[in-house]
Order: structure tokens, then sequence, then C-alpha cells
């Protein structure tokens, strides 16, 4: 029930109605599949003795329904086998359109569910990421949704064989009650053992493969992304033996996993043979004659040969659905944090451009989870086209006033006021009016060109654009002497370039879309002095241009503001050098 709960939780209303067709389908197929085998009892009989079959009421009405004039028992025969192989022809050819149709679903709905939880992730606060685990968000990604839509897959098999096997069984029931009674209660014994016994064991797998999958991914992207510090550090069996420790534990899971999967189905299969086998041995030694229960007999081995397989697959889905239960829980309680979202605030609905005075009013701000109050009533003002330098000592809070004015933080109390309007009433406009640049600038591994158009398809990039801001950065002369220029590919978070050029490309990416205001959070610190110098240079020359935040260690590097001010003990203040 829980896995139903959390599906009808996953889909929308049209992947539910999607669903309710496939469920028609699957009972439809599933009355073509006892079609198949129920025509299989006459056609035996009418081998062995066309005569009995010929002489029957029923067969005769049916014949007389349907128009049909039967003379001699080979003309019966002939109807009959080609009645069967048209039910056989006919029944595939529509078994492989509903699966057509259950693949199509599961993969666009498996597509649609990645898009909506990375919109998600997305739109999450700034405030979420602090606290993330980034490698169980990408895990939930790239393998709890696939395991979530094998989890889907294997339900419509479940529904499959349970309707097929249910119509079966209603067939051997009208065929011999007895000896079907036997085996449906043999199987539902066996069955009640997996569901009560073998599932909560693989629920508990599923819960430890997914803590060890996040693990294995968490220990080889530190080995690899911190990789000149762990050479450096010579670190590298470290690195190995984590990762191989929660390795080898997922391979235990998987191996245990295994094991309990196929155990039930080798099970059923022996239990169902020497039940079928036995009950044929008792008839033997009662003394009943073999020839008149061949057509029971056929009837029951065809019925085997398809109901077995459907047992066996019944015991290894349900298996499979426990197993993979975990993601699906995990999947769904992601898609549901209820948190504010970007998407919250109103959309572009007009300008956000300050024409006169950017202000920080009344700021009170506490990390989550924390007591501390990193502002307290904290007051800032920003006036449109000076440039304003933020100074204070490691840790007192110049990057968390950044993350306040860029709409980033939520302060528990204060407002960002753009022109006296609150820039949560126009979020979208206001974002559009600014130009970030951090201490390390974020790098697509792609072209020069694709980074400046941050966002934008490559084809819809303004050249002219990026080579005017790349000027403004004085970082065109070096790219046109580049081979491949603007198509030169920089490699992983910018490996091809130096720091400087790194620089020099975020600031001209801050400067693509023509903001008014531009925050440089220090974006130098990471220099060394004469590279720090040119970077200055190409700042110091959008003055008067844009207005200018910047936020610095070093006091050489906001000499030139017009405006300083010094963040320390929960307070703004306006300073001097």
């Amino acid at each position: 029930m829980n896995v139903y709960r959390r599906l009808k939780q996953l889909f929308n209303k049209k992947q539910k109605r999607r669903v309710t067709g496939l469920i028609i389908m699957i009972f439809f197929g599933a009355l073509l599949e006892t079609l198949g085998v129920s025509i299989i009892v006459p056609l035996v009989s009418a081998v062995v003795s066309p005569e009995t079959i010929l002489s029957n009421s029923t067969v005769h009405g049916i014949l007389d329904f349907l128009g049909i004039k039967i003379t001699n028992s080979d003309d019966f025969v002939k109807l009959l086998l080609i009645a069967t192989m048209s039910i056989f022809v006919i029944k595939n050819v529509y078994m492989l359109f509903m699966y057509r149709c259950q693949a199509s679903f599961i993969s666009s709905t498996e597509a649609d569910t990645s898009v909506r939880l990375l919109n998600d992730y997305l739109n999450r606060p700034y405030e979420f990421y602090l606290n993330a685990d980034v490698n169980a968000m990408f895990q939930t990604i790239n393998k709890d949704i696939p395991h979530v839509f094998e989890l889907v897959q294997q339900a419509m098999y479940l529904i499959t064989e349970i309707a097929v096997a249910a119509c079966i069984c209603v067939l051997l029931f009208l065929v011999d009650f007895k000896m079907t009674m036997c085996i449906a209660v043999l199987m539902v014994i066996m069955l009640a053992v997996i569901v009560f016994i073998i599932k909560p064991v693989l629920g508990r797998l599923g819960q430890g493969r997914l803590k060890q999958q996040v693990l294995t991914m968490k220990w080889m992207q530190q080995g690899i992304f911190g990789i000149k510090d762990v050479k450096v550090a010579a670190k590298e069996n470290y690195f190995l033996k984590t990762f191989s420790d929660a390795y080898y534990k997922l391979a235990g899971i998987t191996r245990r996993y295994s094991v309990y999967n196929n155990a039930p189905k080798l099970v059923i299969e022996a239990v169902c043979m020497v039940g079928l086998l036995g009950y044929m041995l008792i008839c033997v030694c009662a003394g009943r004659d073999m020839i008149t229960m061949l057509p029971m007999l056929s009837a029951f081995a065809l019925a085997a040969v398809r109901l077995m397989p459907s047992i066996n697959r019944i015991s290894t889905l349900l298996s499979t659905i426990a197993y993979y239960e975990p993601s699906l829980n995990f999947v769904c309680d992601n898609l549901n944090i209820v948190n504010l979202k970007d998407a919250d605030f109103k959309e572009n609905q007009g300008s956000c451009r300050p024409d006169k005075m950017i202000k920080l009013s009344g700021i009170t701000y506490a990390y989550p989870n924390t007591e501390r109050k990193i502002f307290d009533n904290a007051d800032m003002e920003i006036p449109v086209g000076k440039s304003v330098g933020v100074i204070g000592p490691s840790g007192a809070g110049k990057t968390t006033i950044i993350d306040v004015l860029l709409g980033l933080l939520e302060p528990s109390s204060g407002k960002v006021l753009c022109d006296e309007k609150d820039i949560k009433e126009d979020y979208k406009a206001w974002l559009s009016n600014i130009g970030y640049i951090a201490q390390n600038i974020y790098m697509l591994d792609t072209t020069i060109r694709a980074n400046v158009a941050f966002g934008v398809d490559e084809k819809d990039a303004d050249e002219d654009r990026i080579w005017e801001v790349l000027k403004e950065a004085q970082m065109d002369e070096y790219i046109r002497s580049l081979p491949e220029g603007l198509d030169t590919v920089i490699g992983d978070r910018g490996v091809r370039l130096s720091g400087g050029q790194r620089q020099r490309i975020g600031i001209a990416r801050a400067l693509y879309h023509d903001p008014e205001l531009l925050v440089f959070d220090e974006a130098t610190s990471a220099l060394d002095n004469d590279t720090e110098a040119a970077i200055m240079e190409a700042i110091n020359s959008l003055k008067g241009k844009k207005t200018m935040v910047i936020i610095a260690h070093r006091l050489k590097t906001i000499e030139n503001c017009d405006i300083l001010y010094k963040v320390e003990n929960g307070k703004i203040e306006v300073t001097s050098l």
C-alpha cells in the first residue's frame, strides 16, 4: 500500500490517466493469454476423441451461434488449429503493442520526473545549499529516479502477471477444482512468505544500497575534484581505501539481494512441479484412465508452462519492488519538500533598474540552526553610479551582506530596497540588473563564447557584445590570439586558463547583459599582486559607468572607491582609509 500511495503522490493527473489506460490494456491482455490456454483443451480433445467433442452440446451451441457448420471431425480439427494460430498471433501482436505503450509511459515519465526534481533543486533557496548533501542530490537524479521507474516497470509487469495468473487459475478451477485449489493454497503460502519475511529484508538492503551509493559517489568525487591536493599530500591510498570500503559494502548488499531475489522462484518452481507430478502419481496409483485424463493434463501442462514463469516473475517482482521502495520514498520526499523558492517571488513584471539609491534597511540575519546574529539591524546605502568598498575582518559577514544584497539569503527582518521598492516585489527584474564576480569563477567545460554568454545558447549569443565586454575586461587581445578564438574549450572549471584569465572571463560574463550593479566578492584576493593590479585596472575602468560594490581584504584593492564601509560586530558603518 505504501508503494501505491507513493506512486499516486509521484504521478500527475495526466500520468494517472495513462496508468489507468495501461491497467485496462493489461487485463485485456490477460484475457487473451487465458483464451490461448483454454483453446488447447478442446484442441487436444478433438485430436484424441473427435466424436466426443462433436457430440458436446456446448460445442454445437457455439458453432451454431457463429454460423459454422461442421460435417466431420477433420474439419473441426482444422478449424481449431486455424483458430488457435489466429489467437496466438493476435495475442502476441497485442502484447507487443501493450509493452510498447508501457515503455513509452515509463521513459517519458522518468524524464519528466528528472526534470521536475532538477527544477525543484535549482529553485530551492540558496540557504538550502548551505547544509545540503550535494552528492545525495546527484545520486537522486542519476540513480534513484531510474530505480524508481525500474520499480514502476516491475509493478506494471506484476499487474500483468497477476492478471494472467488469476485468469488461468479461474480456467483451471473449471477443469479440476480440487487440484487447482491445492496448487493455489501452496502459491498463497509461498507468496505470503515473500511478502512478510523476505520483503522486509529486501527493504533494509535497499536502504543500505542508497547509503553506500551516496558514499561511493562522495569519495570518488572528493578524490578526483581535489586531485591536486590529494597528490601533493600523497593521500591517494586514503581516498582509494575509503572508496573501496564503501564499494565493497555495496557489493555485499548486491550479492545478498541477488540471493534473496532468486531463492523464492526456485522454491516455487520445485513445489509446483512436485505438486503436479505428485497428483499424476496419485491418479496412476488410484487406477484412473490416463487417456481420459489427457485433455485435463494437457490443460494443466500448458497452464504450467505459462503459469510457472508468471509465479516466478511475481516472486521476483515483489522482491525487486521491495528493494527499490526506499528510492521511491526518497524521491517523493525530495519532490515534496516545502521550501521558499525563487519562483514564489513575483515574476518579472517591469523594471527594477535603480536610478538613485540601493539600500539595505534594518537587516538582521543569522544562519540556519545558529543563534549568533551576523547582522543586527544593519543599514547600508549604495548610491547609483558610485563605487562602494566593503572591508572587515574574516568572518565578520562581508560575503553574507552581499548574499543578502543579491537576494540569496532572506533576512529575518529588514529589506533590500531599490529606489524604495522591495526587491522581492520584482525579484527576477532585480537579478537582471546585477553582475556578480566571485573569488572563484565557476567555469563551464565548454567554449569561451558559452562561458561569457553564460546560460544563453551559443547560437543565440551576441558575438559583437561578447567581444565588447571582453575588451572592457581587457581579455580580447589574448582570445583573438588563440587558434580557435571564442570557440576555444577551456576545460573542466577553466583548467586551461590562468587565475587572472578566469577572473577576466568572469568580469566579461558579468557585463554581458549590461547590468547596472556589479558586485565583486573578493574577486582578486586569490591573485598575486601583479595580476591583481591588472584586474583592478580593468575594474577601475568601469568606475562611473556602473554602480559597483567591492569586497576586499587588501586596502589597496578599494583605495579608489567613492564610499567605504566596515563590517564588524553585526554592524555596517561608513569608514575611511
